[in-house]
């Protein structure tokens, strides 16, 4: 009697070890990490030693718009792996970033290829595509100021076909240029003022000096959004 008992007991008890393995109490294999399945864009993110900057997002942002249109899925591994998928991204190229030490580290990507961020990348002109605010304070006869908001196109040209300055003394205005792919930018406005500077792709500013030609300047200040 006791035998039956012991060995109801062993088989209830081997029953149970049995359930809790199936339902991942007792050694099941853990849920794999879920993966880009369409328009994928992968690689790593390291910081200026070459290491893997870890626990980190990857943002990926349509350069026709400016605007961010995908995430990475999680954070970078402990090797600073990363990867998403820019479907919602409206092309074929994407500028991808992600924090590195206390700034920002910007790269342009194919869709479909590997693609690194890491403080050694080489912008390009695409970094800077986007809509861009500025206010600026001259130096020249009747203290002017104003405030541009234009927008640069993924090949660095400035969209001039609209008003997109304007001045306290003279009113509305077209600044027109183009950025390369070191962040300096260039270019004239309708008023006969050139302009000079340089855009910074980390924290998405940029400073510069106005010059008149009528004689005189000022100082400009530039965010993207």
């Amino acid at each position: 009697m006791n035998k039956a008992i012991w060995g109801c007991r062993h088989a209830a008890t081997l029953g149970l070890v049995a359930l809790l393995a199936g339902c991942g109490g007792g050694g099941g294999g853990s849920t794999p990490a879920p993966t880009c399945t369409a328009n994928c864009v992968s690689g790593q993110v390291t910081d200026g030693s070459g290491g893997g900057v870890s626990g980190v997002y990857v943002t990926a942002t349509n350069p026709a718009t400016g605007q961010t249109c995908a995430t990475s899925i999680g954070t970078t591994s402990s090797a600073g792996a990363y990867e998403l998928s820019a479907s919602s991204c409206g092309g074929s190229s994407i500028i991808v970033s992600a924090p590195v030490g206390g700034g920002t580290v910007v790269n342009s990507c194919t869709v479909g290829q590997a693609c690194n961020i890491n403080p050694g990348t080489t912008t390009s002109v695409a970094a800077y595509a986007g809509t861009w605010t500025a206010n600026y304070i001259s130096s020249t006869a009747g203290g002017d100021s104003g405030r541009c908001s234009v927008v640069v196109q993924p090949d660095g040209n400035i969209d001039a076909t609209v008003d997109n300055c304007n001045s306290t003394l003279s009113g509305p205005f077209k600044l027109s240029g183009a950025v390369n792919a070191q962040g300096i930018f260039q270019g004239t406005t309708t008023l006969n003022a050139t302009y000079v500077g340089t855009f910074n792709a980390t924290n998405h500013s940029a400073v510069g000096a106005w010059t008149n030609t009528s004689g005189g300047g000022g100082t400009w200040a530039a965010t993207l959004p």
